[in-house]
């Protein structure tokens, strides 16, 4: 072999050896897999958080733009939310104490899970209502969820005080929009008007419309006969299932008359609609008649 062939074959060979030592395969599943960061240091985003108006019980908007770095967006919106407001009108409503301990998402269910420091029995019924929203309204914002299941140490908890939080839970319009009136009082005005024998202010908190004397004197009639000498009426144990342009109520009904009898009207459901600045009862269901 002549040289100049020699020296071709020695050069192929150096730049093969070469060409073999520069590249490393790696497979996917091997740890010196580079990673591949889908949310690199620096990625910001405009996230929506609803905390209390301060002499208001109605919540509003604080946008906030924030790093996701390697963080999910809904545990981001959650860890911003107890952190507080940076706004001066608005004010905290999660107590203190309170830690998420993990979120996640299945289908478009945001799973969110409290430790117990969220269950406070002194809390008052419209401050309830403006803690579950908060976090409910803070995660419905994100695209992709369209329900919150809040939990409490890794559990579904059946209510958290007089609200029902078993089931997973909707935006609310209402509450962004005017402050909170008690489902519990509108109740308990509708019973107080039957004690007082006020059928026409019962009528009217079942209707829109101007009261029709036919119809109003059928109504009182109705209830005349129904409830003669009924003397006091207690509503117990109720339980808010949802608190928006519909409200859902579930409670139970004593009944005291004037000869001495008693009855338990056992579960009842009520279910009102706000329409034209009022709240109107829709329908009323004694899911479990008691003797």
């Amino acid at each position: 072999m002549g040289n100049r062939h020699r020296i071709i074959l020695i050069l192929v060979i150096i730049i093969f050896l070469t060409g073999c030592q520069s590249y490393t395969i790696v497979n996917e599943d091997s740890i010196n897999y580079p990673i591949i960061n889908p949310m690199p240091e620096g990625y910001q985003v405009a996230i929506h958080l609803f905390y209390p108006q301060k002499h208001y019980d109605i919540l509003k908007e604080e946008v906030r733009i924030v790093n996701l770095e390697n963080k999910k967006l809904e545990t981001v919106v959650i860890e911003e939310l107890l952190k507080g407001t940076q706004k001066s009108e608005f004010r905290n409503i999660i107590p203190n104490g309170v830690k998420v301990l993990s979120v996640y998402l299945q289908d478009d269910i945001a799973y969110v899970n409290f430790n117990k420091a969220l269950i406070k029995e002194d809390l008052d019924e419209s401050e309830e209502a403006l803690i579950i929203y908060s976090i409910v309204n803070s995660l419905t914002t994100i695209e992709n969820i369209d329900k919150v299941q809040i939990l409490i140490e890794g559990e579904k908890r059946e209510k958290l005080n007089r609200y029902k939080i078993n089931e997973p839970i909707e935006f609310s319009n209402l509450i962004v929009e005017m402050s909170y009136i008690s489902p519990i009082d509108i109740v308990k005005e509708y019973y107080d008007a039957l004690v007082k024998r006020d059928y026409r202010k019962m009528l009217e908190m079942e209707s829109l419309q101007a009261i029709n004397e036919t119809k109003y004197n059928l109504f009182a009639s109705y209830y005349e006969t129904k409830e003669l000498g009924l003397a006091y009426c207690e509503v117990d144990n109720a339980e808010i299932v949802k608190y928006d342009d519909e409200i859902i109520l579930l409670y139970e009904l004593n009944l005291y008359y004037s000869d001495g009898r008693a009855v338990k009207s056992g579960i009842m459901e009520m279910n009102m609609k706000y329409e034209n600045n009022k709240f109107v009862i829709t329908k009323i269901t004694n899911h479990k008649q008691t003797e």
